[in-house]
């Protein structure tokens, strides 16, 4: 999850990204035929973010009930809400190529508006809901697992809410916003994982 958000901001932190709040599209032209080396590169890592993040969740969903803590029926609905979230978000990943590849070959075509906007607004819709999902497993967990932190699962369940409201009231959404959260949420789980590992242990099997 953080190796898939890293990748992703890297390439949205890019100096090309200034073409996405040029207004003028003739400038935004100019922008991208002077830097198309850079374009290119930033939908690559763009393309590879989009897609390690959910092959992050899937494997926090597979290993949901390590360590067995909680009732099987609260485990299990964390289990099924993290399953969603993994869904979801390689849904997205799926959609948001299409927009990726078209940005890529045509560069002229998405400056001047031409390309179509649904792969880009059905991707950012179902990576919301995929951070909702998520953000109630992660909620669950912390209800069942001493010690884990909550703010991860409402980090996840308000950053979706917030940026909902601000995608239905404005039409845009920076999809980097996504990917701080998810960084953050990729962090705190490796920070986690690694105090659970015991002092001293250097993998001997005790007899």
């Amino acid at each position: 999850m953080a190796a898939g958000s890293a990748t992703f901001l890297a390439g949205a932190f890019m100096p090309v990204s200034r073409v996405y709040v040029e207004r003028e599209r003739e400038r935004k032209l100019e922008i991208l035929l002077a830097n198309p080396v850079q374009w290119r590169a930033q939908t690559v890592l763009l393309g590879a973010g989009t897609i390690v993040l959910p092959a992050g969740v899937a494997v926090l969903a597979r290993e949901w009930d390590q360590g067995r803590a909680g009732g099987k029926q609260e485990r299990l609905a964390g289990r099924r809400l993290a399953q969603a979230g993994a869904v979801l978000l390689a849904s997205g990943a799926a959609v948001f190529p299409v927009d990726l590849a078209a940005r890529f070959t045509d560069p002229e075509g998405f400056a001047l508006g031409r390309q179509p906007e649904w792969p880009f607004y059905g991707y950012v819709w179902v990576s919301l809901a995929g951070m909702a999902a998520l953000g109630g497993a992660l909620l669950q967990r912390s209800r069942t697992h001493t010690g884990f932190p909550r703010w991860p699962g409402w980090l996840n369940l308000g950053g979706a809410g917030t940026f909902a409201g601000v995608l239905a009231s404005t039409g845009d959404l920076p999809p980097l916003s996504i990917y701080c959260i998810e960084l953050a949420t990729g962090v705190a789980l490796v920070l986690r994982r690694g105090q659970r590992q015991p002092s001293g242990d250097t993998g001997q099997r005790r007899h």
